[in-house]
């Protein structure tokens, strides 16, 4: 996720935002995790720069055989960007072996993602192909109770971001989940700055010592065994101990547009099929008729 200098200045926190932006979030202090536990996680990677390799860049979780749930920053590299220069990894709780790599065929930003407020911090990515779900691929259900309250809740955050808060760099292989305290989002509003009436949009997390942190962005945060929010950002440089709230993106208010995204996008998949399927019978009827 974005670790974010907090200062006075609009301009010096932009600023900071944009450079630290890209060591994101990790998970520090937390524990090795499999992918049998949290098989909805997905590795997000990108073609940076017009590079020829994907690199792990965010998580993301699987709502759908061919959607996928993740931050809207993580394409901060690919602005405007041909969807090709983004792909999923999943199966594996090693990224090194991961074999089932899905490229994706569309992305959707929210229409108000605010880059810089970081605000509707979250983003669809419509797969080339549907996923086979088994036991270390499938989705997670999310949270559609938009009045609860979380406080005082563990929920789990899981991610394969940076796990040293002091030199930082340190991403490992294997995926790692750490339990953070969920607490009242005003811990969150009122030092970052965030507008009261953008405080129902948020999940605000917590926990000594311990944190998500550079590249976790994207990834989940599951309470209640749902999906109630997506690392989007928290405080800069190297206070990814817990010293500082996280915040994340809650699902419960994004309802509507994740379903009218998918809604539409599948309609228009079923049309074009049932069209295509019409024309290549028109075909074979005409060459049937040349043929007589």
């Amino acid at each position: 996720m974005y670790r974010v200098l907090i200062v006075s200045a609009f301009v010096v926190f932009y600023t900071a935002t944009v450079c630290l932006a890209d060591t994101s979030v990790k998970i520090v202090n937390g524990d090795n995790a499999n992918i049998e536990d949290h098989p909805w996680m997905v590795n997000v990677q990108l073609r940076v720069n017009g590079r020829a390799n994907f690199t792990k860049y965010c998580g993301g979780a699987i709502i759908d055989k061919s959607w996928v749930l993740t931050a809207a920053h993580c394409n901060k590299f690919n602005i405007g960007g041909p969807a090709k220069n983004i792909r999923v990894a999943v199966g594996s709780s090693f990224v090194s072996q991961m074999k089932v790599k899905i490229p994706v065929k569309k992305y959707y930003e929210h229409e108000n993602w605010d880059p810089y407020e970081i605000r509707n911090d979250i983003m669809l990515l419509q797969l080339q192909k549907p996923l086979k779900f088994g036991s270390t691929i499938n989705k997670i259900d999310l949270d559609t109770d938009i009045g609860k309250n979380y406080t005082g809740d563990l929920c789990t955050v899981t991610g394969w971001g940076d796990t040293d808060v002091f030199e930082g760099g340190n991403y490992p292989d294997r995926l790692q989940v750490v339990s953070l305290s969920a607490i009242p989002t005003e811990r969150c509003g009122i030092p970052f700055s965030i507008p009261k009436t953008h405080w129902k949009n948020i999940l605000c997390l917590q926990e000594k010592d311990k944190d998500s942190c550079g590249n976790d962005s994207g990834g989940p945060a599951v309470c209640s065994k749902k999906l109630v929010g997506l690392i989007s950002y928290g405080w800069g440089g190297a206070n990814c101990d817990g010293t500082f709230p996280s915040v994340h993106t809650r699902i419960s208010a994004y309802l509507d547009w994740i379903k009218n995204t998918m809604n539409t996008k599948n309609k228009k998949i079923k049309k074009d099929k049932k069209k295509k399927s019409n024309t290549n019978r028109k075909g074979k009827k005409n060459k049937k008729n040349n043929r007589n």
